[in-house]
Formats: C-alpha cells, structure tokens, sequence
C-alpha cells in the first residue's frame, strides 16, 4: 500500500497543506519550526487509528494482489469513507511473523539513540525469531528500544540454526542414515552485505554469541561494535532492524534521516533501505540539502511557512519542487541546490566553501546575536554566472517564504559598477563590504595592541599600536603594486565585458547575408573594445590607482586598509608576530569585544538589516 494523495489541515502550525501524485519515495523539506515533524506525526496517527477526520483526506493505493483482494477489488480507499477506513485497519491491524512486515506502517523516529545492550537469557528451547509473531505497530515503540531486540534476535537466530542442525543430525541418525548435506546458509549473510553495503571497507565478522558482542574488521584487525562512530552505530542499527523485518508493500516514516550522520552515509542508508524491502512507499522529513537535491526526481515537497494572518482560508503550504524548477536553475548559479530552502527562513550567502574560514569568522563575529539567520556559503565570486538572474529569481522575493541575502567582499563586484548600483535597488539583499577581503577588518593597530596585551611582554612592539600600525603600513606598500594590477584588471574586464557578435533580424538569411551580419557585430565590438584598451587609458588608470595608495601610505590615513587585499596583509603580520592566521582571527575577534573599538561595525549593521528588516 502506499499513499496516493493526502491534505491535511490544522496541523498547526501548519494550516494547510496538499498534496498528490506521490511518488514512491516523499521528501518533506522545509526550515526548522515550519511544522514538518507534527505534520508527519499527524499523518502517522491518522494511518494507525485509521477512523476518518474532516481535517484529513487522501487515497490509500494497493500495491499487493493480498491487499486488493482485501479491499474486495479496489485499488484505492478513500480517507473519507469510514468504510474504507474500515477496510484498511482490517488489513493493517492483524499480527504478524517478524519477517513478514507485509502491507504495514514502519516507523523510524528522531531518537534513534543506541542504549547498551543487556545479556541475552539463553534457553534449551530457542525459537526462531523470525518465526514470533509480533504486534502490527511495533515500530511505534521507539527506534532505541528495538536496538537490543535486534541483536538478541540476531544471537537467537545463530542459537536457533544450531538446534534445527542438530535436530536433523538426530533425526537423520534415527533413520540409519550416516550422511547429511550441509546446504544451508548463514543467517547472518544478509546483515554483513548490509554492513559493508553501508560501512566498506569495514566488515562484520560472525557475532559472538558467547560473549554476546558484535564486532567488525578493517585492516585485517578486529574491533569492537562500540568503537564505531555515533553516526555509524545509528546506520547500522536502522539496517538490521529494517532487515530483521524485511517490510514490503508498507509506507515508511522516516524523521530526519540526516541526524548525526554525515551527507554521504545518510543518503547511502536511504539507498540500502530501499533495496531491502519491496513495493514500499518512503516519507522522508528532512534538513539536508544533499538528500532534497538527490531526490528531485521523485516527490520533494517543500513545507512553507504559514501566513501571518490567521482570518482568509489557508492558502496550501506544500510547494512540489522539480529539477526543471526556475528557482532551481537561479540558484545553481549560486553554486547552491534547491535543497538549501531547508536550512532556515532567512538564508545568507557568503563567499568560500562549506568549512571555510569566512563562514567560521562570520560566525565568531556575530556570535548568536540573529539566530533566525543561517550563513551558507556559495563557493566564492567566481561560481556567480548571471548576477541579473540571482536578482530576479532569488534576491528580489521570498522564496516559499525563505528570504535570501547575499554578502560578498568587496573585490567581488569593482566599486560604482552597474552591478553595485541595481544591487542598491533590490532593497538591501545584495550587500557588499565597503573593504576589498573580510581581512580587512582585523586592520585596527588598537585591537590588535590589546590581543597582546597579556601574551607579550613589556616593551614588545606587538604592545604598542604606533608600532604595530606602521609594520601593517610597511607590508601594505609592499603590495600596492600587486593591488593596482588587481583592480585595473578588474575594471577593464568589467568595463570590457564579454564578446558579444549575435546579430539582430538574422532569420531566414543566406549564408553571405548571415556571415556579413556577424561580421559586421565583430567590427563594433572591436571597436569598442580597442577603444577601452588603449596604452594611454590602461596607463592612466594604473598610475591613477597606484598613486592613490601611495598617497593614503604616505599621510597614513585609513583608506589603504579598505583598498590593500586584506588576506595576503593579514598573512604578512601574523608571520611577523609568529602565528597561525586562524589563531590571529580568533584573537583579533575576542579583544575587539573588549577594546571598546568597532571594527566590524559595518559588518554588524548589514547583519541586523538582514535579521529585522521587513521584506
């Protein structure tokens, strides 16, 4: 069975929400406090009590002959008619074997903790465990609770197969026979492929009933189950439990498969569910952008939020979002995924990659102050093809409810570009800093005297901020040379732009006509081009920056620090003192906070415009 359609309504605080088409595997997304755990909740306690409710409504679909066979010929059961509900609690609440989770609802909570495990009470008689009849919604139990009857089953089975053994011998015996065939297999093959599905090269060696453990080998050594990591444990539990029930023809619930796993692992488990069962329906909620952006070829359902008023009919909060999407392709742009509108309701994008310095820095310097605000970063200035587009499909409107900002240095886009200026126009989404690198903020002499104030001793020159100013201003004239070529190259390359040689009204041409056109767009925009590239303007503007610098040096006004690239001078001054850049930052941020300076005011007032600005 699987679900088909399903709207629910007052979930709250989800209001409403609709969907249908349902693929064989739902990804439910959306930021945190949207709803999206009460809203899977709600339409688990539905399913198990299965009585109908106003608020809710969908179409339960057969997978199985068994299933339409017992719904007397139907395909599908309307949520509505408590005749159908009827049906359906006929074929869901019935007990049934441990390995024929058929036709049922499996439940994988949150709390998947593993508690330690507790000895297992051996018996002469040791039954099958795959033979017990179990309650239909065992998996409602808890996840951490069935962790040990997962492994007691595993040793009972080992137990199990040794008495049936034993028993043929005996019985084999008694017939005069002398021989027997040893075709039977290990009933704990199907959990080692599974072990080293998930965990290669790791694998699991034979459990040792004996000392009741489980344990694995890598590198030719042997290792305790425990030595794992969390995130390892947590997979290989979810596994063997999936595997010791083999559901088939079932909806599975799944809250948060990302949780205390790392991306690849999470998405590999979600891989090795799904090839353990058969004919099931997977409902995933879920933060993790990797598992949205791989599953957009099936049902991925945005949750947005609800709307502020609580008087006009609810609006449906469920936004099914493709691979072809348009929000998707702008923010491909951004170097990012469709899957980061799960990450939070106002997202900024920064520059550098995901363990970047940047992002660490930014949030040191913020220090929870706007919690509601989530730093992704976006790869750095040169994934941004079309600065127009992020415009107008991602930094000028709410998406679903998720408002986007973008903070870029201030090398990203050359000072008074066109760019600059309709960034000004989009209401604030697009900020750049008025400094050329985040480094340049950690420039102030005052800060930097009071950093180490307590780790130098008396009379160093990293104590006095005269002294310590001028040894900045000594490696900034060093670069001066380097920073003109930066910014004339990157004037002329704006000011240039790209080729563009596509002619207009060129339909229905002839191969002279066509060619005589584009030849003709060549001609003007080398025109144009040879007439920005000239000696006498390439000169002037590399004499005009030069001397600027050198000027700002020379009376030893600020201005140098916005202008000069701040990574390579910070690099330089933390060699001087003698340490790691990193540390230098961590210093830099923690002395400001007590120096009664403000270095990164302006990186602080651009944070507040995004956390409580209205949009």
């Amino acid at each position: 069975m699987r679900l088909r359609s399903i709207s629910v309504r007052n979930a709250l605080p989800v209001r409403y929400f609709a969907v249908d088409n349902l693929s064989d595997l739902i990804v439910l997304a959306g930021p945190n406090g949207v709803g999206k755990t009460r809203l899977l909740q709600r339409i688990m306690d539905y399913l198990r009590g299965a009585v109908p409710n106003p608020d809710v409504k969908g179409q339960i679909e057969a997978t199985s002959a068994e299933e339409r066979k017992s719904w007397g010929g139907r395909t599908t059961l309307d949520m509505e008619s408590a005749e159908d509900m009827a049906l359906f609690r006929t074929t869901l609440q019935v007990n049934r074997r441990r390995r024929n989770l058929r036709s049922n609802l499996v439940n994988i909570e949150s709390d998947r903790t593993i508690q330690q495990l507790q000895p297992l009470a051996f018996a002469w008689d040791m039954p099958d465990p795959e033979d017990e009849d179990i309650q239909w919604d065992v998996t409602f139990g808890g996840m951490r609770n069935r962790f040990q009857d997962t492994v007691h089953s595993m040793f009972r089975m080992i137990e199990a197969q040794k008495q049936k053994i034993a028993n043929r011998a005996l019985e084999l015996r008694r017939q005069g026979k002398n021989q027997m065939s040893l075709r039977f297999g290990d009933p704990m093959e199907p959990f080692k492929a599974v072990f080293t599905l998930l965990l290669a090269p790791k694998e699991l060696v034979d459990p040792s009933v004996r000392d009741q453990r489980l344990s694995y080998r890598m590198d030719d050594a042997v290792y305790d189950f425990a030595s794992l990591s969390s995130g390892e444990r947590e997979v290989v539990n979810i596994a063997f439990d999936f595997l010791l029930r083999r559901p088939q023809d079932s909806i599975i619930f799944f809250d948060e498969p990302e949780l205390h796993l790392h991306p690849e692992l999470s998405y590999r488990l979600i891989q090795t569910l799904q090839q353990i069962g058969s004919n099931n329906q997977f409902v995933l909620s879920t933060h993790s952008p990797d598992v949205i952006s791989a599953s957009l070829d099936r049902s991925v359902i945005f949750l947005s939020p609800a709307a502020d008023t609580q008087d006009e009919e609810p609006y449906n909060q469920a936004i099914t979002v493709t691979e072809a999407d348009e929000t998707n392709k702008a923010l491909k742009l951004l170097g990012q995924s469709i899957g980061i509108i799960a990450l939070g309701r106002r997202i900024v994008l920064i520059e550098g990659e995901q363990s970047s310095i940047d992002k660490q820095t930014y949030g040191s310097i913020l220090r929870n102050r706007w919690p509601g605000l989530v730093l992704v970063p976006s790869g750095g200035k040169h994934v941004i093809e079309s600065f127009s587009a992020v415009y107008e499909a991602v930094l000028s409107k709410s998406i679903w409810g998720v408002e986007f900002f973008m903070l870029c240095d201030g090398d990203s886009i050359p000072a008074a570009s066109p760019e600059q200026a309709k960034a000004a126009q989009t209401g604030g989404r697009l900020r750049i800093l008025s400094r050329y690198h985040l480094e340049n903020y950690f420039l102030d002499e005052h800060v930097w005297s009071r950093a180490f104030s307590l780790l130098e001793l008396e009379g160093s020159w990293l104590r006095r901020p005269s002294d310590i100013r001028q040894r900045l201003r000594d490696s900034a004239r060093q670069l001066v040379s380097y920073a003109t070529a930066l910014a004339v190259a990157s004037k002329l390359r704006l000011h240039v732009g790209n080729l563009d040689i596509m002619p207009k009204d060129c339909h229905g041409k002839t191969l002279d006509e066509v060619k005589g056109l584009i030849l003709s767009e060549l001609s003007e925009d080398k025109l144009r081009i040879d007439n920005l590239l000239t000696e006498s303007t390439v000169g002037a503007s590399t004499i005009d920056y030069f001397n600027r610098l050198t000027k700002s040096l020379d009376d030893d006004t600020d201005e140098w620090k916005a202008l000069i690239p701040g990574k390579p001078l910070l690099g330089r001054f933390a060699s001087a003192a003698g340490i790691n850049a990193s540390r230098a930052k961590t210093m830099y941020i923690n002395a400001a906070q007590d120096s009664g300076r403000q270095p990164f005011a302006e990186i602080l007032d651009i944070f507040e415009h995004f956390a409580e600005a209205k949009w």
